[in-house]
């Protein structure tokens, strides 16, 4: 989504020595054969995906930031962790991020999954929001833009939970995002952060960093001017991103722009809240980032 306006318009990138091929994958996984192979110069991928990557050796580094979490626990009442309870809560992605940050973010709330409440695992977030929307479920964790396509689709649904927000007061890694689409809770007049965690990244193979940086600056710039499209003219700029038929339309992805979470954080700016997310990841299942934190190489420097 954050890089509809350049996957829409690829071409040349403000900078006639580079001309940009790009393409969608319909899931992350797709993605690693070809960036072990090198034949992808930049992908925009999980942060945990790209630590694993990392060490298995792929020539990658970490360019910075692109979202700080999307993930919201549904419910047909405003609840807190307590209410959850003896309770079944519906989710996705088994043994993945999604799933392990909010098994993650219920232990600091003095729960434990399985015993106090139970989880049960629905095939992908398109199922979950289905079954919410036919009525079979009310309490699940999804992400956006499919929490808004399920509480714009039944009223009486509502984000109880912003698991984002409750990454912050739990773990205290709050991503400065320094500018972009940003959660509404985040637009205070106070100077407060945005509340988050690094979710997703735009890495970058070693090879295309050292050899044509100013090819991936202007990718770069060109990707920081989308999120401004998206800030100055919502309407246009979610109707290019419905053309890309992700399976979303375009009333749906402005209704959840406040809620996206897109940003920019260099990777130098990024790097604290980085470590911190794999650690949290790595304390609940060392394979979801490969079984080690990334050395300081995988932080790519100078991309502002």
């Amino acid at each position: 989504m954050a890089l509809a306006p350049i996957l829409s318009e690829p071409g040349e990138l403000g900078n006639p020595n580079y001309h940009m091929e790009a393409g969608v994958f319909s899931t992350p996984d797709l993605l690693v054969s070809q960036v072990l192979s090198g034949s992808i110069d930049v992908a925009a991928l999980p942060t945990n995906l790209a630590s694993v990557l990392y060490n298995r050796e792929a020539e990658l580094q970490l360019a910075g930031v692109i979202g700080t979490g999307v993930l919201y626990l549904v419910a047909d009442t405003p609840l807190d962790w307590d209410d959850l309870r003896g309770r079944t809560v519906y989710t996705f992605a088994r043994g993945a991020t999604p799933d392990i940050l909010f098994r993650a973010l219920a232990t600091e709330a003095g729960l434990v999954p399985g015993i106090d409440f139970q989880l049960e695992y629905a095939a992908d977030q398109v199922e979950l929001a289905q079954s919410l929307i036919a009525g079979r479920r009310t309490l699940a964790v999804l992400p956006e833009p499919f929490v808004t396509r399920v509480t714009e689709t039944s009223p009486n649904l509502q984000p109880a939970l912003n698991l984002q927000r409750e990454w912050t007061r739990f773990f205290g890694a709050e991503a400065v995002a320094a500018d972009g689409v940003e959660a509404a809770e985040a637009n205070r007049d106070d100077g407060a952060p945005a509340e988050g965690y690094p979710m997703t990244s735009l890495v970058v193979t070693k090879r295309f960093a050292n050899e044509h940086p100013a090819g991936l600056s202007a990718l770069i710039d060109r990707y920081r001017q989308g999120l401004a499209a998206y800030a100055a003219d919502p309407s246009a700029t979610s109707a290019v991103a419905a053309s890309l038929d992700l399976g979303l339309d375009a009333e749906t992805i402005q209704a959840a722009l406040p809620r996206l979470n897109m940003t920019w954080i260099p990777a130098a700016e990024a790097r604290h809240s980085v470590e911190i997310f794999l650690e949290v990841l790595a304390h609940e299942n060392p394979a979801s980032i490969g079984g080690r934190l990334p050395a300081a190489d995988f932080f790519l420097s100078g991309s502002e």
